[in-house]
């Protein structure tokens, strides 16, 4: 237990990758619904404004950082010897569950959306093992 402890406080790659993944996801997802709230601390915009480019080009080189942040994660997870399988495999875990969220839309601040009826349909219809 003290092992899992200072590795956690070590601040693993793993956990930077996966940060930084929900991130720009989470800023991708919501850039719209944020400017119309007049918010402007977002990855999309602050790339549009930094680089003095579109909306669509901010967002393919955010989705670029996504897939290189969802990389060293996966290879953190393969190659680290550090922590047991059942701990790293945590992280990615969290991972899928935030691509079902953001899958079509903000599932995580809307979620009477899709994510509402993929939920229940895990109770009503649940798969067979």
């Amino acid at each position: 237990q003290k092992q899992l402890k200072e590795w956690f406080y070590s601040k693993p790659k793993i956990f930077h990758a996966l940060n930084a993944l929900f991130r720009i996801r989470n800023d991708i997802v919501t850039f719209e619904q944020e400017m119309s709230r007049g918010e402007v601390a977002n990855g999309v915009n602050c790339y549009m404004k930094q680089h003095g480019v579109t909306k669509e080009a901010a967002v393919e080189e955010l989705r670029k950082m996504e897939r290189e942040s969802y990389k060293i994660m996966i290879e953190e997870f393969m190659t680290s010897k550090a922590m047991p399988r059942q701990i790293l495999v945590r992280p990615v875990n969290i991972a899928r569950v935030m691509d079902l969220f953001y899958k079509e839309a903000d599932g995580f601040g809307h979620p009477d959306q899709k994510l509402l009826q993929l939920i229940a349909s895990l109770f009503l219809h649940p798969i067979p093992l």
